[in-house]
């Protein structure tokens, strides 16, 4: 017997990993295959960002998510169709064989353009899905992309979750920026090293370093949108991620994996844009950061400094 996915969110989600990503060819052939010359070489440009602490937040985060998850996410039937009727948004991402839900299929990925199709397709619309049925005041939220048309667009793309029908700055504090880089460029190595990069060298003459420009090319995308939650993602690896009210500190959290279970990137995908939005439990953002980089990680974010009640869009 099959069932809807939405007579039982949280038990879809346990088993809804991501597809395996196809590529046309080895990530190391395409590496030669034109790019070289642009790894690690995205555009940043000379400013003072002050970025004097980035903060891991070790394996304490996947228990966060996983607390919130189980707490949060509806394991009863919501008698609710899987796809609305209205907007098209359904689910995409595959789980265990009881639940119903077609097979898409994409074209391997050639480009960074392709990659996104999957991410879009994938994990993106699905999670929307998702958080629509949880928290139905935020419909007029979803992911939009962000393309400016620079130097670094066949390396570097993002996503931006928003009101679609608002732009003011109480709504660019709870969006969230997707950035992305196909994993030819962004390897499994350079996103470890991401998430270890201690700060952000400022004053220096040398030239950065590839995980210290994709950290420039964050914040300037973050500052100036003015969002401090960030997802990074080859679709293969992603990371979660904010910087604190003044922009001088980040916090960013372990690696998580396309085929990671506990918990898969949906849940944390669910957590942190939840948390963005201010929902009940979810991860909050501290004030100028206080709060020693050894004892964070088992932090829970209810005894962190916050920004304030869950945000009018859950509530309404």
């Amino acid at each position: 017997m099959a069932y809807r996915v939405t007579d039982d969110l949280q038990g879809y989600l346990k088993d809804a990993v991501l597809p395996r990503l196809k590529l046309m060819h080895k990530p190391e052939s395409m590496f030669h295959q034109g790019h070289k010359s642009r790894r690690g070489t995205l555009t940043v440009r000379r400013r003072q960002r002050n970025l004097a602490n980035i903060v891991f937040l070790d394996s304490a985060f996947n228990e966060l998510v996983n607390d919130w998850i189980e707490e949060h996410v509806p394991n009863r039937s919501l008698c609710l169709y899987d796809e609305d009727r209205k907007t098209g948004e359904r689910f995409t991402v595959r789980s265990s064989h009881k639940f119903n839900v077609p097979e898409l299929r994409l074209p391997a990925a050639s480009d960074i353009n392709r990659v996104c199709d999957w991410l879009d397709n994938f994990p993106l619309q699905t999670v929307q899905r998702v958080f629509h049925i949880m928290f139905p005041a935020t419909k007029d939220w979803g992911f939009v992309t962000l393309d400016d048309h620079g130097c670094d667009d066949d390396n570097f793309k993002k996503f931006h979750w928003t009101d679609v029908n608002q732009d003011h700055p109480d709504i660019h504090d709870l969006s969230v920026t997707v950035a992305c880089q196909p994993p030819w460029i962004l390897s499994d190595e350079s996103m470890w090293q991401f998430t270890r990069l201690k700060s952000l060298p400022e004053g220096t003459t040398r030239p950065l370093r590839g995980k210290e420009r994709l950290w420039g090319k964050l914040w300037d995308t973050c500052v100036h949108n003015q969002t401090p939650f960030f997802i990074l993602t080859s679709y293969q690896q992603w990371t979660f991620g904010m910087f604190s009210r003044g922009w001088t500190t980040a916090f960013v959290s372990p690696v998580i994996d396309a085929q990671s279970r506990s918990p898969t990137v949906m849940h944390a995908l669910l957590y942190w844009l939840g948390s963005a939005l201010r929902a009940p439990g979810g991860f909050v953002q501290p004030v100028e950061v206080g709060v020693q980089t050894s004892s964070l990680g088992m932090t829970k974010p209810s005894q962190l400094t916050g920004r304030g009640t869950c945000s009018q869009y859950l509530l309404r």
